[in-house]
């Protein structure tokens, strides 16, 4: 791959997408952002691949990306599974180089935030907690408790509702930008293929009475 300053990168975030959450699209060329699409609601999962081949032709992208960063979670079960399956094809595809970052990372690229603790919803009133040293926790907001001087940064700050310790920082945030996405991303290893960070199993289950039968002649 080419210097950062020229390297065509592709950023997707599909973590935070849901039925009344966006999610991103974007395009890089070193630390410029060429274009920024946000995905709304869970039926842009189902366009992602033609908008992917419409922002390659519009930007001349015929070779397609060298650089593919993508949030594997925690997050959105449908917004991971469609982002991240996308990523995987379109890395071996192109022979991109693809590399995968949690959204704790991202946020962290800030150097006022290097030691956040990151905070996402999660189902039935949970609270999904991503420490700096790579542990998670997961359980109701009443049961998480910051020390002193922690910065708490993340779309589940607002179920923190009671007083926090001295000095406690909070930053409320949806989601991280695509820019500290792909910075996350150039400090992160490359690897052969993406799989979601899920911290409960995903609530799908198979059928009750089984697969359907084969279709008839």
């Amino acid at each position: 791959m080419r210097s950062h300053d020229e390297t065509r990168c592709l950023v997707l975030n599909g973590a935070t997408l849901g039925a009344t959450s966006t999610g991103d699209l974007a395009a890089f060329r070193g630390n410029d952002c060429l274009v920024r699409i946000e995905l709304e609601g869970l039926s842009a999962t189902a366009s992602l691949a033609a908008q992917c081949r419409t922002l390659f032709t519009n930007l001349d992208w015929a070779d397609g990306p060298e650089l593919i960063v993508a949030v594997v979670g925690p997050g959105s079960f449908t917004g991971l599974r469609a982002t991240l399956s996308l990523a995987n094809a379109l890395a071996l595809g192109y022979g991109a180089s693809l590399r995968g970052v949690t959204t704790g990372a991202c946020f962290r690229t800030h150097p006022d935030y290097a030691k956040a603790i990151c905070l996402t919803k999660a189902r039935r009133d949970r609270l999904y907690v991503e420490r700096e040293d790579g542990q998670f926790w997961a359980g109701p907001p009443g049961d998480f408790h910051p020390l002193p001087g922690d910065v708490l940064i993340g779309g589940g700050v607002g179920m923190l509702n009671r007083v926090l310790p001295e000095g406690c920082r909070t930053i409320e945030a949806d989601k991280p930008d695509p820019f500290h996405i792909m910075q996350a991303g150039l400090r992160a290893r490359a690897c052969t293929a993406l799989e979601p960070l899920y911290i409960d199993a995903p609530e799908a289950k198979l059928p009750a009475r089984g697969l359907r039968p084969m279709p008839q002649s």
